[in-house]
């Protein structure tokens, strides 16, 4: 597996657990545990070469982080930490 995504996956990962740390919005941190599960799913399936099924699963959490559902400047930054990892796997092209 490219390390770029799991750069990428671990920047987001990071992002989202800084985030969860610093909010001061109770109801958030249910969403950040949730983003953090996905996230190590991801995780097993790049690291078990299931690209598609890593993508399918991203494309599930772009609908999810849409709704734009966390709040505050973590919030904002969760949700552009996930922007580039998502562009990042839409972009690799298997060889």
């Amino acid at each position: 597996m490219p390390t770029e995504l799991l750069n990428a996956l671990a920047e987001y990962v990071a992002t989202l657990s800084r985030s969860a740390g610093e909010t001061h919005r109770a109801e958030d941190r249910s969403a950040y545990t949730a983003h953090l599960a996905v996230a190590a799913e991801i995780f097993a399936c790049l690291q078990t070469n299931r690209v598609a099924e890593a993508k399918y699963i991203v494309k599930s959490q772009n609908r999810a982080y849409g709704i734009g559902y966390l709040s505050g400047s973590e919030g904002n930054a969760s949700t552009s930490a996930f922007a580039k990892f998502s562009a990042k796997i839409d972009a690799y092209r298997e060889a």
